[in-house]
């Protein structure tokens, strides 16, 4: 009797047991036709939707460089559209589509000239047809590293200075290292002849020096450096004094400065 009831209970346990595996076996099954069934779902839908796409949506860029994209590739599905961009998606602002970067309508091919800023921007580029629209987002990484300029300085400091009073004798020097060097075209000016350090914030330039001939006198330059389509290729405009405010304006304004690049 004894033995007649373990053996029922040993069967019991393995029928319980196999159930469970039976069932987990069931659940394997379901969990994979579903997922199954989402995949082909998003496969159709996305087989039905436009779609764009870049070889690079990251484009590393050097300050004064040209260039361009190639074509994107595109599921126009029935009906071939057109390609538009902006740079300033759900804001106001300077719009660099139009004068600095260029969208092909026909192609998408995406261009920019000499005068695309200094640091990181994000390209906004749609194509649409009558149906449907898809939009993609190319950044452009542009970098300043070196840099041959000659200018100057004066001392106006009013409410309305007058850049054209500077005088082009003197040279300035910016590294790829990170090093500032001043040097006069006049061998008895050398009042702004000096060494230090540079750093960007995007197109501003900030320049930390000191006067050779003035050991302890230190001096301030920040600008902004804007490159163009025609000559000079490159600009360098600002104030110089002593100190920097938190906003990289001078505490000390003593003038202004302007140096080009050929």
């Amino acid at each position: 009797m004894l033995l007649f009831s373990i053996r029922t209970k040993r069967e019991y346990y393995l029928r319980l047991i196999k159930s469970k595996e039976k069932m987990k076996t069931i659940k394997y099954i379901l969990g994979l036709l579903f997922f199954v069934i989402i995949n082909a779902c998003n496969n159709d839908d996305d087989a039905n939707s436009l779609r764009i796409e870049y070889e690079k949506t990251f484009i590393e860029n050097t300050f004064l460089e040209t260039g361009e994209t190639p074509a994107p590739i595109v599921n126009w599905l029935e009906e071939k559209g057109s390609f538009t961009a902006t740079s300033m998606l759900g804001s106001k602002g300077d719009d660099l589509v139009g004068r600095v970067v260029f969208i092909d309508e026909e192609t998408g091919v995406l261009s920019w000239n000499r005068s695309f800023p200094i640091g990181e921007r994000d390209i906004y580029i749609t194509a649409a047809n009558s149906s449907q629209t898809a939009t993609v987002t190319i950044t452009i990484k542009n970098t300043f590293t070196e840099g041959f300029f000659v200018g100057g300085f004066n001392n106006d400091t009013s409410e309305e200075p007058d850049i054209s009073t500077i005088m082009n004798d003197t040279f300035l020097i910016l590294s790829k290292e990170g090093n500032v060097a001043l040097s006069s075209s006049s061998e008895n000016d050398v009042s702004f002849i000096g060494t230090g350090t540079w750093i960007a914030d995007d197109s501003n330039i900030t320049i930390n020096y000191t006067i050779s001939n003035m050991p302890g006198e230190n001096l301030t330059m920040t600008g902004y450096l804007n490159g163009s389509t025609s000559l000079p290729a490159a600009s360098f405009i600002g104030q110089w004094g002593k100190g920097l405010n938190q906003d990289n304006t001078i505490e000390s304004a003593m003038g202004l400065f302007s140096f080009e690049n050929d």
